[in-house]
């Protein structure tokens, strides 16, 4: 199993049998001059179809600790969820959405309206940081804490909830904005290969598999425009973390932890 830092080989899906979008966030360099360090924190989407050599790998190969699972309540219902616990792996669910009642005739419209870039993503993402400071909140925390990572995160796509928490972790450590985006778009590369395990959400939404594809589809520019309305708002990811609740203390502990320098 290879696992270098280059935006080709960053994916490990090839490696972990039945992962989604499953990447390490380690290797982007930060404004002063540090690494973020590899091994430490993954992103990724669904992990209920991983299959148990694959869970034996995470455990075995990679030595995660905890799953971090921000699907809500409906989607655990509709998906399920895989026996962490038998692995060792500890298993914590901080649910992002689910809290606006919609019919399934809105939810389907909202789709197709994000499909066909008639919505921007970005105003999705900046209500989901109003909405749910609190979940994140608890993720940074866990992702500060050294005795609970190697950590990997997930959602459904590992697009969107996802992707604002990367964000939002990779801006406290001082990643730069161009390279956060970089990172969020490369989901929509490694998502294509994986329409079809989105079966049920394009069954429910009466969505095409088409529709679907461009539906995961990524641009930087989407995380750019959240990352300036962050900026606008709350002056950084670390102000808006410190007022979710994050203390100073944890903030400076992601970054001895998370980060090192160049060459170590």
């Amino acid at each position: 199993m290879t696992n270098t830092q280059t935006a080709d080989t960053r994916c490990l899906d090839a490696d972990i049998e039945g992962a989604v979008n499953f990447r390490d966030l380690g290797g982007y360099h930060t404004q002063d001059g540090r690494v973020v360090r590899s091994g430490r924190v993954y992103r990724c989407g669904m992990m209920h179809h991983i299959s148990p050599a694959g869970l034996a790998l995470l455990r075995d190969h990679l030595g995660i600790r905890t799953v971090v699972d921000l699907r809500n309540a409906l989607e655990l219902e509709g998906d399920g969820l895989s026996p962490f616990a038998d692995y060792g792996i500890d298993w914590r669910n901080l649910p992002i959405g689910g809290d606006t009642v919609m019919t399934p005739e809105e939810r389907r419209d909202r789709f197709q309206s994000l499909a066909s870039g008639e919505i921007d993503w970005s105003q999705s993402y900046i209500q989901m940081a109003g909405r749910a400071p609190g979940a994140f909140r608890a993720f940074f925390e866990l992702a500060a804490d050294p005795a609970q990572v190697p950590l990997v995160f997930h959602c459904t796509g590992g697009r969107d909830r996802t992707g604002v928490a990367a964000a939002l972790l990779l801006s406290s450590l001082g990643v730069d904005d161009d390279t956060i985006a970089q990172d969020y778009a490369l989901t929509g590369e490694w998502l294509q290969p994986h329409v079809d395990r989105f079966g049920r959400q394009m069954e429910a939404l009466h969505m095409t598999r088409e529709s679907w594809a461009r539906l995961l589809e990524t641009s930087a520019g989407a995380m750019l425009r959240f990352l300036a309305w962050l900026r606008e708002e709350h002056v950084s990811a670390e102000a808006y973390l410190r007022e979710a609740g994050v203390s100073a203390v944890t903030v400076e502990a992601a970054r001895e932890h998370l980060l090192e320098s160049p060459g170590r």
